[in-house]
């Protein structure tokens, strides 16, 4: 499936405040891939803001990086799926088979809500970190690998 131009664009809608987000996402609706909602703002407002701001009809990125044991992700992965996010986010930290069990319950929660699949994105690397704090952890190879 290819996508229009403008559809592969995601806002970022980075605030706490919900009647910002909601005049954003609203003024933007249409013209744009979707809204992407991080966890300060699910954090602070839970899934009632969440709705708030998926009410303007674009689809929306929950950016969590859930990072977990398996069936604790898996228990998130199913509380969040009556919210319909398009995207979700997880930490690839969390191993493969944290990964796998992600993807299979977004499916089966989706299915079972007969509602649309959300993607299951893997975070690899946050954009904050760089070769130094990497080797820190004990990553090797940077971020350039």
């Amino acid at each position: 499936m290819t996508l229009a131009a403008h559809q592969r664009i995601l806002c970022a809608l980075d605030t706490t405040d919900t009647a910002q987000a909601v005049r954003l996402a609203g003024a933007l609706a249409g013209s744009i891939g979707g809204m992407k909602l991080g966890l300060e703002f699910f954090c602070a407002h839970g899934p009632a803001d969440f709705r708030a701001v998926a009410n303007s009809g674009a689809p929306i990125f929950l950016d969590l990086k859930l990072h977990d044991i398996p069936n604790t992700v898996a228990g998130a992965v199913r509380a969040m799926a009556p919210l319909g996010a398009a995207i979700i986010t997880v930490h690839m930290a969390g191993g493969p088979e944290m990964l796998r069990v992600a993807a299979q319950t977004a499916a089966e929660a989706a299915d079972a809500l007969e509602a649309p699949r959300p993607l299951v994105v893997g975070v690899t690397v946050l954009t904050s970190l760089d070769d130094d704090d990497l080797t820190a952890v004990g990553v090797a190879g940077g971020v350039a690998h």
